[in-house]
């Protein structure tokens, strides 16, 4: 991998996010289940899904343009 690889930031951005989310998500469970506030842990918990979502979507762009930089240089090549 090259050092300032876009792919690499947003890997890396999915790990911190889907971290956290998990988390959130299960102290959300816990306080709904013993009847504790939950409003706020559930729009955090909501943030982080839809962060991770934008995350995967940015990956799978990328990773498209790299398989058409290939194809593109392989047609090149041949």
């Amino acid at each position: 991998m090259r050092r300032n690889d876009p792919q690499e930031f947003v890997d890396l951005g999915l790990g911190f996010v889907g971290f956290f989310g998990v988390a959130f998500v299960i102290i959300t469970a816990v306080c709904e289940l013993t009847g504790q506030p939950a409003l706020a842990w559930a729009l955090v918990s909501l943030v982080l899904v839809v962060v991770f979502i934008a995350l995967l979507q940015a990956r799978r762009r990328i990773a498209a343009a790299r398989l058409r930089a290939e194809e593109a240089r392989a047609g090149q090549n041949s």
